[in-house]
């Protein structure tokens, strides 16, 4: 088959925040081909690291360059939703992959401004987030849920990686390798999207199939993680069943609890020219016959003329959730009330309640154990130290 990838969308992937910036350095390293990369952050020192096409500093006379250190409060009232500034970066795209962690800090606080900016000029914004580790304590899971609840308001797609998978992986020994691992799945997910994306290519897959598969809402399990990923490439005589296990397999699914939770398949195919829509469509069915459970399967297929003896797949696994089953935000922080609470009549209000307290003897101990028999006593003063305090001070023991 002819090569068609000719990309003519203008399609961004925007990261916003170290995790974002993070994705950004991987996507330069781990995957192939150019991209149109912004990064966002508040770290000066940060941003002149990472290898974004395009870099936007915010806030410099609020944090002098040094980043919020995860106190998304020095952002407060800051939002990149106005200004003209941005306009020659942020013009023209037609569809933004956003990417931040929603933690708290830099990625949490300006993401719902730079969507509504976005929206604005009629982009299509597909959000990729992740979300606190649970050990990281209520707090952090408040703003996380806070951030999602405005976010899935304003995206065309919200997708949400927890960080806790990262402790489910045979890499959970070491977390900062589990999290270079993340960041990396992250970029290789943008990249497979980014190009099923592309009008020119051999099957497209374009947002409205990605808010098929993940709805408009969020469920209880959902609410601060409905994706899962993996990422595979193979080349070379039997390539097909070689890429299919080795997604399958995918570190960031070995858990399973993309197969417990997730109800659709996104998948993303990066194949060589000669690749035909037969040959798409027996390697989807390969690789339905492969998965543990039998879910609706969306697919694209990109065409690179590099990828002549290679086949890469993309295989995310979401969670579609509903508007009538969102959580009420007030909800979300509200303590538990006790089942246990004791109801009054109202005769009785002011009356104090009765204390009961079990009634307890005196403990029977023997006064002179046998095993110290051939030990000598000790004795200071008139009192005889190994009798217990209780009986040299005459104490009856109470409950």
């Amino acid at each position: 088959m002819k090569s068609i990838h000719t990309q003519t969308q203008q399609v961004a992937i925007l990261g916003v925040g170290g995790t974002g910036a993070a994705v950004l350095d991987n996507l330069a390293v781990a995957c192939e081909g150019e991209h149109q990369t912004v990064a966002i952050d508040t770290d000066a020192l940060a941003l002149r690291g990472t290898v974004a096409a395009k870099k936007i500093l915010v806030a410099p006379e609020r944090v002098h360059g040094m980043g919020t250190g995860g106190e998304w409060e020095l952002l407060d009232g800051l939002s990149l939703e106005e200004g003209a500034s941005l306009d020659p970066i942020l013009g023209g795209l037609s569809t933004a992959i956003v990417v931040f962690s929603a933690c708290g800090g830099t990625g949490s606080a300006l993401a719902a401004g730079l969507i509504k900016r976005l929206k604005k000029q009629k982009t299509e914004v597909v959000v990729m987030a992740v979300s606190p580790f649970a050990f990281e304590g209520s707090r952090k899971k408040d703003r996380a849920t806070r951030c999602l609840h405005e976010v899935r308001k304003l995206a065309d797609v919200v997708l949400v990686f927890s960080n806790e998978r990262l402790l489910e992986t045979s890499m959970a020994k070491d977390l900062r390798e589990a999290q270079r691992g993340l960041d990396r799945a992250l970029a290789r997910t943008a990249h497979g999207l980014v190009h099923v994306m592309s009008r020119d290519g051999l099957v497209h897959l374009g947002v409205g199939e990605l808010k098929e598969a993940v709805g408009s809402g969020a469920d209880a399990v959902g609410m601060l993680e409905n994706a899962w990923t993996g990422v595979a490439e193979a080349a070379g005589e039997g390539r097909e069943e070689a890429v299919i296990e080795a997604v399958c397999e995918d570190i960031l699914l070995e858990d399973g609890r993309a197969w417990k939770d997730g109800n659709r398949v996104l998948v993303s195919v990066i194949t060589g020219p000669e690749t035909s829509l037969n040959d798409f469509h027996g390697l989807l069915e390969k690789l339905r016959a492969r998965l543990p459970v039998d879910l609706p399967i969306s697919a694209g297929a990109a065409v690179d003329p590099e990828k002549s003896e290679s086949i890469s797949i993309t295989l995310l696994v979401t969670r579609r959730g509903e508007d009538s089953v969102l959580p009420k935000l007030e909800e979300l922080s509200r303590p538990a009330e006790s089942s246990t609470e004791e109801v009054e009549p109202v005769a009785s209000k002011g009356r104090r309640k009765k204390k009961y307290m079990a009634a307890q003897g005196e403990l029977e101990f023997d006064r002179t154990p046998s095993r110290f028999v051939h030990s000598s006593p000790t004795v200071r003063g008139a009192e005889d130290l190994d009798r217990p305090t209780f009986q040299r001070k005459g104490i009856v023991l109470r409950g």
